[in-house]
């Protein structure tokens, strides 16, 4: 709590001492300072959650929940400084203060170096460079999601490369971080595990089509790898956009089409409302249940799941500061091995997130006219 307390101070005073500096914005120097990111943002939504029963379990498993649910309460500041120097923080502000390291809580906290116009290097906490649109979007507007989604610890410490070509539509990421699975090696001095991620991603802009592919290995215990492919692809026309993602998990070539996840999502976009549908399917037939270790993480083993469904999204007058969404989405677990409890669920939510973009607002009352 300490440290939620002190960084909410820290960001407040930054805010002040930004209102007194920000004309100088435009005026950069090479020993200058400018904030480019200075806001909180917030999610809540009504929840509810109907899980049918099944032929084995008539009774215990056909259940309602319902209620209202706190998601997200982050704090952002981002900024630019000496000579090609930048950073990026975003820390997620909940009650749990972390049960692993001082950066539990912390998304981001990076500093970049940009050496010219086409090499930075970047050191310090970020998302894993792994491909794919779903992954890629922040976690407060990703309303359901695939297994995968839900179970990497996508944010970890490490280093990167990050060479971006001429017309600054495509870049490759080298990077080198710590490995997901020391969160599942056990509680405590997760860093003496000596686990690594090695990833590479190539992100491509080409008009009307986006890609974010990658290729990972993940160290699952010193010297044992597991192998991620990600392909991320994204058709943009118009108020029209359609993704679909494709991931493959393996550790040999034995299982190498044994683990997946397929992800889409398609946005329909009409001025102030956007209506969306997204689906999944995925699976884990390279692990057997209660057989350890785990070998693929991100999914159940021995389990199938489906999931369907579709939302809208309205914001008042276009603005980019409230959202209000609805939606409601049919998921499914299908066993492989018997022994294993097939379930289906239906969930329905409407929520309402909102950000107070603390830059923008003191450049409107220093700048009027912008």
């Amino acid at each position: 709590m300490k440290i939620k307390n002190l960084t909410i101070i820290y960001l407040l005073c930054c805010a002040l001492f930004s209102f007194n500096n920000l004309q100088a914005q435009n005026e950069r120097d090479s020993v200058g300072h400018r904030f480019t990111h200075l806001k909180i943002e917030m999610r809540a939504d009504f929840d509810l959650q109907h899980e049918f029963a099944t032929n084995d379990h008539p009774a215990t498993w056909d259940t309602t929940d319902y209620g209202f649910n706190g998601k997200y309460f982050n704090l952002i500041l981002g900024g630019e400084f000496g000579k090609g120097f930048s950073y990026y923080f975003r820390q997620r502000v909940i009650a749990n203060k972390g049960a692993v390291s001082f950066f539990d809580n912390t998304d981001f906290l990076y500093l970049q170096y940009k050496i010219n116009k086409n090499w930075a290097i970047r050191a310090g906490k970020e998302a894993l460079a792994c491909g794919g649109f779903e992954y890629d979007a922040a976690p407060i507007d990703v309303y359901y999601y695939t297994q995968y989604w839900g179970n990497v610890y996508c944010f970890q410490l490490g280093g990167s490369v990050i060479f971006t070509d001429n017309s600054e539509n495509h870049k490759l990421t080298f990077q080198v971080a710590t490995s997901p699975y020391v969160h599942y090696a056990g509680a405590g001095n997760e860093w003496k595990q000596g686990l690594f991620a090695y990833s590479l991603m190539w992100s491509g802009n080409f008009p009307h089509f986006k890609t974010l592919y990658s290729v990972n290995m993940f160290e699952r215990q010193r010297g044992k790898f597991v192998n991620h492919i990600n392909l991320g692809n994204r058709l943009e026309f118009g108020f029209w956009s359609w993704y679909i993602d494709y991931q493959n998990r393996a550790t040999n070539l034995k299982n190498f089409f044994q683990s997946f996840s397929v992800c889409t999502r398609m946005d329909f976009a009409i001025k102030s409302v956007n209506i969306f549908m997204k689906a999944g399917y995925e699976q884990n037939l390279a692990d057997q249940p209660n057989v350890f270790p785990i070998k693929d993480i991100m999914m159940t083993p021995g389990q199938r799941y489906l999931f369907y469904g579709a939302g809208v999204e309205y914001r008042p007058h276009g603005s980019q500061a409230v959202r209000l969404h609805a939606l409601l989405y049919q998921s499914h677990y299908f066993p492989y091995y018997q022994g294993l409890k097939e379930s289906s669920k239906l969930n329905a939510e409407v929520g309402l997130t909102w950000n107070v973009d603390f830059l923008r607002y003191f450049q409107k009352q220093l700048n009027p006219k912008q």
